[in-house]
């Protein structure tokens, strides 16, 4: 059986420059993956398999590369603009929108060749309402959200890499539902412009991949104005259960004290640390900021179509709309003290590592888990990475997240690459 459609990224990128497969042979092969089990997972929205047929060809014709991605296929969350392929939101008031241009990383990936599937199912407004989409390691789990296509698409195969979008935990959660490698770069790194925004101070533009090395690549091509640094030859790690252990499970607890363990065996220097009473407060405050942004971001939504919106989204906006001026700025001196304390933990430690999840995915698709060990980072703006560390009682993966100091998100993949070949 052809197992192109299992390649990673950095495989598929070897063996189109070797010359041993084309792009539309890869495409081929995602296809019918996407057609052999899509009925199942549903993570998709909208294939246009001709359309990505004649974008291979023209890639496999073309007499130069443009850049590593060219002719690799990509999934594109649909929260992300693209004037080829409907873009919903997740939402029934856009179920036929089709935008006028492609989102600004759209167009990067277009530009560096890549050949563009097809548009992966999102939480409503890439909020808390989840779509049909489920974990395709056990079908009857959530795959996470909001980026649950994008995850669920390359876990399961149908393409090397996706993108997705987090404003509370929309890339790390799934990434850890789903088994695979997550990236929240640093906040503002990859170009939002052209993607429906839910809270402006927070949205961020990650990807999936199989492997770490991966992200390497598609960072290189997303944000290549970004510095590139090696992590450090002998990191100080800092173990932080966070202010929210009590909300792992205690398959997770274990897990990620198992892992430390072995961190601590692979020779890294390690230290416990446990986040001020202030980190806890972040949790309410980041709430508080996205549902005020929220409030004024869908304002237009809230007032024509509110009968097409659901509980969870209205609940927002309405709690959006009852955050006073006050409050706002509260949470946003909170937010720079928070800021400020990190930085200065980050001349001590180099990298700290925490749970991805309270645990595995949880079973049932009405809901799409808890992004409490995910929220505060996002708040802070810094570059967090997962991958799998274990496996919980559902043998459903579950993971660890790597934060690095602002900016640092080469180097935060090049240690997050290390270690995970020194410990697994």
């Amino acid at each position: 059986m052809n197992k192109n459609n299992e390649l990673s990224v950095a495989e598929s990128i070897i063996a189109m420059a070797s010359g041993r497969l084309s792009s539309e042979e890869l495409v081929l092969d995602c296809l019918k993956q996407i057609e052999s089990r899509d009925s199942d997972v549903e993570a998709w929205t909208e294939v246009n398999k001709q359309w990505a047929i004649d974008q291979a060809k023209a890639c496999d014709q073309a007499k130069h590369r443009k850049s590593p991605l060219h002719g690799v296929p990509v999934a594109i969350k649909d929260l992300i603009d693209t004037a080829d392929l409907t873009t919903t939101y997740g939402s029934n008031i856009y179920k036929d929108h089709t935008p006028n241009a492609d989102a600004v990383c759209v167009n990067i990936l277009k530009k560096a060749g890549a050949v563009i599937l097809g548009k992966t199912v999102s939480t409503e407004f890439a909020y808390y309402s989840p779509g049909p989409t489920k974990n395709p390691r056990n079908l009857d789990h959530t795959p996470g959200g909001s980026s649950s296509g994008s995850a669920a698409a390359v876990a399961d195969y149908h393409v090397p890499f996706a993108l997705g979008t987090q404003t509370v935990g929309s890339m790390i959660r799934p990434g850890s539902f789903n088994g695979i490698v997550a990236m929240k770069p640093s906040f503002g790194t990859i170009p939002y412009a052209g993607t429906k925004s839910l809270s402006p101070s927070l949205d961020t533009i990650g990807t999936f991949s199989r492997t770490i090395g991966d992200q390497r690549i598609l960072l290189t091509t997303l944000a290549p104005h970004l510095h590139i640094s090696d992590a450090k030859k002998n990191p100080t790690i800092a173990i932080c259960k966070t202010p929210f252990w009590s909300e792992a499970t205690p398959e997770m607890q274990t897990a990620f004290a198992d892992y430390a363990d072995k961190i601590r065996q692979a020779g890294y220097q390690t230290e416990e640390y446990e986040l001020g009473p202030d980190f806890y407060d972040l949790a309410s405050a980041q709430f508080d900021i996205m549902a005020s942004e929220a409030s004024r971001c869908l304002a237009h939504e809230a007032s024509h179509a509110k009968n097409q919106m659901s509980d969870h989204i209205l609940s927002l906006v309405t709690h959006g709309q009852q955050v006073t001026p006050e409050r706002e700025v509260e949470c946003r001196h909170l937010l720079a003290r928070c800021q400020y304390k990190l930085q200065q933990l980050f001349l001590q430690y180099d990298y700290f590592v925490t749970p991805a999840t309270p645990g595995e995915a949880p079973k049932g698709v009405h809901a799409t888990g808890d992004p409490v060990f995910n929220r505060i980072w996002t708040y802070l703006g810094n570059p967090c990475l997962t991958y799998p560390i274990a496996l919980g009682e559902n043998n459903l993966p579950m993971g660890i997240q790597i934060i690095a100091p602002m900016y640092a998100d080469h180097s935060l993949i090049d240690f997050s690459d290390k270690l995970q070949s020194k410990t697994l």
